[in-house]
């Protein structure tokens, strides 16, 4: 199931440690656990890009769905 458009069109997201927090309003949020220390995140369209410690991109069209790129 792909992302529902309030995420990206909210836009702020958080980083702590290994999960990314997606907010969908300013006290509303999902939580997407990478499992590995997070660098960077970014919308990119209805896709999030993560950035890791090891230098490797994971592609989320979904919570649970990712390729890396």
């Amino acid at each position: 199931m792909a992302w529902d458009s309030k995420y990206p069109a909210f836009g702020v997201i958080k980083i702590q440690g290994d999960r990314v927090h997606l907010y969908s309003s300013r006290d509303n949020y999902t939580t997407v656990s990478v499992g590995k220390l997070v660098t960077n995140a970014l919308w990119a369209g209805s896709f999030l890009n993560v950035s890791m410690s090891d230098g490797k991109v994971r592609r989320y069209s979904s919570r649970d769905s990712y390729s890396t790129i």
